[in-house]
């Protein structure tokens, strides 16, 4: 548990000092996901066990796990190591680097990696702004996901999102996270208590940061205007949490052009573009 409280704090503190971020919310989304998957539930430490650390003195400067890295703002120099031990240790690794970060580009060009045409995309909201909620139809609500009595349709939900079956142990692991909030874990129900449509955003309190995780509605229900109130409505809580600003990441627009729209349609505004790099 040490090194991944030390991973926490290093996230913690360096968000804000680059102009694009690999955020705690993430990790820590992804760190449970990880406990939860297998039929063995691992422990914070097995989960951990692949993943390099790079120090500067007694201070962590890097974190290279499978898929995702993070680089202090004043180390980046260290990206060439770290592609290095990547090669190594993950063979198959992705890496995805902002449009921009030429050096990190100049980094995996020299080590023959390719820029491919595939990326994420990040908007951001500012949330001094004014937030309005959204009426539904009459006899849907907004409710919380801890206050539901079932959970198999909210796993469902989440399957629809991810393409991974949740469970309960996922749904554990989330809630000892630190950046879990009941007030963003949100579904709407309809007439008869069925959930219709998810959606769940987790709070940085120190950076103030909404990292909106997950949106999916069911097909029977699209075209209602479900996904728009429930982020509406998780941005009026993020606010009242304190939060500052909301970010979500989102898969091209070519490919995935109902979620961009939806984002856009509420006000997100585009930050920047992540591509992914490949051998």
């Amino acid at each position: 548990m040490q090194d991944y409280d030390e991973i926490r704090m290093f996230l913690e503190n360096e968000y804000g000092n680059t102009r694009f971020d690999y955020n705690l919310t993430l990790f820590e989304f992804q760190t449970a996901l990880s406990c939860g998957l297998g039929d063995q539930v691992k422990t914070i430490d097995e989960v951990l066990e692949k993943v390099h650390l790079w120090f500067n003195g007694d201070r962590l400067v890097g974190v290279l796990e499978e898929g995702a890295f993070y680089v202090a703002a004043d180390n980046r120099f260290i990206f060439d190591e770290m592609v290095e031990v990547g090669e190594n240790s993950f063979p198959e690794m992705e890496w995805e680097v902002y449009d921009g970060d030429s050096d990190f580009e100049e980094v995996l060009s020299k080590r023959v990696f390719l820029k491919s045409e595939e990326y994420w995309v990040r908007r951001d909201f500012d949330l001094s702004r004014l937030v309005d909620g959204l009426e539904l139809a009459k006899g849907y609500k907004v409710r919380s996901v801890p206050d539901l009595q079932e959970h198999e349709e909210v796993f469902q939900a989440y399957k629809l999102c991810y393409g991974l079956l949740f469970n309960q142990r996922m749904f554990d692991r989330f809630y000892e996270t630190s950046t879990y909030r009941k007030e963003l874990d949100l579904v709407v129900t309809g007439p008869e208590g069925e959930v219709v449509a998810l959606c769940s955003g987790r709070y940085d309190e120190r950076n103030r940061l909404v990292t909106v995780e997950a949106v999916s509605c069911f097909h029977e229900y699209r075209g209602r205007g479900m996904s728009k109130a429930l982020i509406r409505q998780m941005l009026i809580a993020a606010k009242e949490l304190g939060a500052d600003q909301a970010t979500v990441y989102t898969g091209m627009p070519e490919k995935f052009p109902a979620p961009n729209r939806l984002y856009e349609s509420i006000g997100f505004k585009l930050v920047g573009k992540k591509f992914v790099w490949k051998k």
